[in-house]
């Protein structure tokens, strides 16, 4: 298999498995959405005039609901914060940011530690072109974390905190999104 045959078939694993890891992330907020609304969906029962200050096990429990419909709602605006974050900040890179960007997240998937020369492989550009992009990533408040090992090699890794979101799906296609002739290339394979 030539390399450019070897960079396509990873390129189109990379995106099918950020497909997958999307519409994970676009499941599971989709239960939550059906969970608070079915806790809205509960009515409050009012306490009668008279026994407003008596606390019983009926208060008790409408008073956890009502926490229970606090938290949902607190994680329900920070997911939708986290989502408009995260558009807004890959929206702000370059095309070769963002494909730097997602080079990286695959290569870790796949070998795990990443040098400069893996990623300079993989995209066939130069190492010094590499360390441009990914110190500009990082300038640019991007998730990727320099691990110097022996004082002399650097390795190259997301954050486990934006790794563990399961985003990868979404991020390839906000990539395709902003570069349409490369979405109808890869879709070809």
């Amino acid at each position: 298999m030539n390399p450019d045959e070897f960079f396509k078939e990873n390129v189109v694993n990379s995106f099918k498995k950020a497909r997958k890891d999307i519409l994970e992330l676009q499941n599971t907020l989709f239960s939550i959405k059906q969970e608070f609304e079915q806790i809205k969906a509960i009515p409050t029962p009012k306490s009668s005039t008279g026994n407003e200050g008596v606390f019983n096990k009926q208060t008790n429990q409408q008073t956890n609901q009502q926490l229970n419909k606090q938290t949902i709602i607190q994680q329900t605006n920070a997911i939708s914060r986290l989502n408009e974050d995260l558009e807004a900040h890959f929206s702000s890179l370059t095309r070769q940011e963002f494909l730097v960007f997602l080079s990286l997240y695959q290569i870790e998937e796949e070998i795990g530690d990443v040098k400069f020369s893996d990623l300079a492989a993989y995209l066939h550009l130069s190492e010094s072109s590499i360390r441009g992009y990914v110190n500009r990533l990082i300038q640019k408040g991007s998730p990727i974390l320099r691990k110097k090992v022996n004082n002399k090699v650097i390795n190259l890794s997301l954050s486990s905190d934006f790794r563990s979101l399961n985003i990868k799906k979404r991020l390839t296609d906000l990539y395709y999104q902003s570069d349409t002739s490369q979405k109808r290339i890869f879709d070809q394979y």
